[in-house]
């Protein structure tokens, strides 16, 4: 009795608590948009769960609770650069390798889940392998490495509270689902210890400064060590568990900015390599790709994941059910030098929006090899621009981040704030589109609030290009907002300039929604530009809409006439005419 008595009463506690509602949103890892919604989208303070004083940012991808017959459902996981840092998700590549899916298949849907989130790493991906099995996915992306030193329960991070112990780490990662453990870390909760390197933490630092416990991490020495064990550890559980579902993950190898980024830490042998790289010759692609990787290697500052690393990401796919498509040679193959810079990415190693692009490109590419999916020949809206509100606040938010540690590794709180306030000030002294990209950062505030103030600032008569840049944009934080969106269309749709843009409106109205007016205006902008196949396509899943509808009958004669199929565009027209002969329409 006396030694159950505690653990009865921790047990009693533990329901009340529960029942109480003590940590159920927090814990909940995909909630309802609204009360009673069909839709549900993953919850953001569950993301919460892997830091004291910081709550990443989340995708909204809203998707059916159950699955339709009808769906490719497709979960991507990794950090920053699977959430599209410094862009907005819907910049980044998994919306990229959805545009790409969608225009490719001809008979089911493609919904795409991103649970990319800043500074997370393995141990985020092994907690949260179970939920994304609840989603009954298709197929699982993973793009994943770079924060297994830095990042949450990082080998080297301050959001590492139980050393590197993965017992521990997995262990609190279970307790966290506790609705005591919940109430307790709520009343006792900890911000993070100073970063390595003398610097010290606080609200005005990047989260690249606040994260880092132990700067010097050698090449292959203890922590460094560890920082690789816990990666495969880690991964070798979410694979077996993928596996046991009989769900496919296609893996990506890591990329970085080799030739463009000089070493973050002090290392002199890695400061060696890069300058002898620097001096070799890159005439006609001829950059020494291994110096720059050996010398990143050797960088004991580890933001960018060793080359070891990607050779445990290639043992994985030696496994049934996994698929390596590989990021690193890719970005090599592109690079103007042969080596990956500042050409395709923005910073140490997010890269530029075109580069995301290419990245949906290639799991796009591997992932229709696999399913035997062909993309259309013509006219399909694969790629895309920043609008400008997004252009202006990713160049404030990288010009924030280079100016604090590791890139500066002696500035004070003081000097940083001031550096900060500064570039507030200059943005704020030029554009109106920059002017108001500073209002999302400080303090920050949802960037749906701002693209509704930039169309304010834009709004004209007729519709512009920029107005339908800024609206595509919010159309992803407001996916459901029917009236809006065919409200903009039916703009868009009167100016032949515009077709390319009115494509794009419509594709991810009918991407999100299924509704029978987005497919309809794509298969009409299509026929007017002469895109016939991807008119076909979208016509075809207009009718499966809704068999009925007078404008997908009147633009499917229109198309057999295009063809030369008159006997058919004759039936589709009888079928017109009497439709729109009828009393209700």
């Amino acid at each position: 009795m006396t030694i159950l008595l505690p653990i009865v009463a921790l047990i009693v506690l533990e329901i009340g608590l529960f029942l109480a509602g003590v940590g159920v949103e927090k814990n909940t890892a995909f909630i309802e948009i609204e009360d009673g919604s069909e839709f549900v989208a993953f919850n953001p303070r569950f993301a919460g769960r892997y830091f004291s004083d910081f709550v990443p940012s989340v995708a909204f991808n809203p998707v059916l609770r159950d699955k339709p017959a009808d769906t490719i459902r497709i979960v991507t996981l990794g950090g920053s650069s699977t959430a599209g840092f410094p862009y907005q998700f819907y910049y980044g590549f998994p919306e990229s390798l959805e545009r790409r899916l969608s225009a490719s298949s001809r008979d089911q849907r493609v919904e795409v889940v991103n649970l990319g989130m800043t500074a997370v790493n393995s141990y985020t991906i092994w907690d949260l392998r179970s939920h994304v099995v609840d989603l009954n996915p298709d197929l699982v992306v993973i793009y994943a490495g770079h924060n297994e030193f830095y990042g949450a329960f990082g080998a080297g991070s301050t959001i590492n509270t139980f050393g590197n112990s993965r017992f521990l780490k997995r262990l609190i990662l279970h307790l966290k689902m506790s609705a005591l453990y919940s109430g307790l870390e709520s009343l006792f909760n900890r911000s993070p210890n100073e970063p390595g390197g003398g610097n010290s933490s606080g609200p005005d630092r990047t989260l690249m400064a606040r994260v880092v416990g132990e700067a010097d991490i050698p090449f292959q020495g203890k922590v460094y060590d560890m920082g690789l064990a816990q990666f495969e550890s880690n991964m070798e559980d979410v694979l077996n568990t993928f596996a046991r579902h009989d769900i496919p993950v296609f893996i990506g190898t890591l990329v970085s900015n080799l030739s463009g980024q000089e070493p973050l830490g002090s290392t002199p042998e890695a400061q060696a390599l890069f300058n002898q790289a620097r001096e070799s010759s890159c005439e006609e692609r001829g950059c020494n790709l291994d110096l720059f990787q050996q010398a990143k290697d050797m960088d004991n500052i580890r933001f960018r994941a060793p080359s070891e690393l990607n050779e445990v990401i290639r043992t994985f796919a030696t496994r049934d059910g996994v698929h390596l498509v590989d990021v690193f040679d890719a970005f090599a193959k592109e690079s103007l030098s042969g080596v990956p810079g500042y050409d395709l990415f923005i910073d140490h190693l997010h890269p530029t929006q075109e580069a995301y692009d290419m990245m949906g490109k290639l799991f796009a590419d591997a992932i229709m090899s696999e399913l035997d999916m062909n993309a259309p020949s013509d006219g399909w809206p694969v790629d895309t621009a920043l609008d400008p509100l997004e252009t202006a606040h990713a160049s404030l938010q990288i010009e924030r981040l280079l100016a604090d540690y590791p890139f500066f590794k002696d500035r004070s709180i003081s000097e940083v704030a001031d550096i900060s306030d500064q570039l507030i000030d200059k943005y704020r002294s030029r554009s109106a589109m920059d002017s108001l990209a500073t209002t999302l950062v400080a303090p920050p505030r949802p960037f749906s609030a701002g693209l509704i103030d930039a169309l304010n600032l834009t709004k004209s008569e007729p519709i512009s290009q920029i107005e339908l840049r800024l609206y595509e944009a919010l159309f992803h934080w407001q996916p459901f907002n029917v009236e809006l969106m065919q409200s903009v269309i039916a703009q868009s749709i009167q100016n032949e300039q515009m077709d390319s843009l009115t494509v794009r409106l419509a594709e991810l109205g009918a991407r999100h929604t299924n509704d029978v007016y987005f497919w309809n205006g794509l298969g009409a902008v299509f026929l007017r530009m002469n895109h016939l196949q991807s008119a076909d396509l979208a016509l075809k899943r207009a009718e499966r809409v809704d068999s009925a509808s007078a404008p997908m009958l009147f633009n499917r004669a229109r198309y057999y006439v295009a063809i030369g199929d008159t006997l058919l565009a004759q039936d589709y027209f009888k079928r017109y005419q009497a439709g729109i002969s009828t009393p209700e329409n």
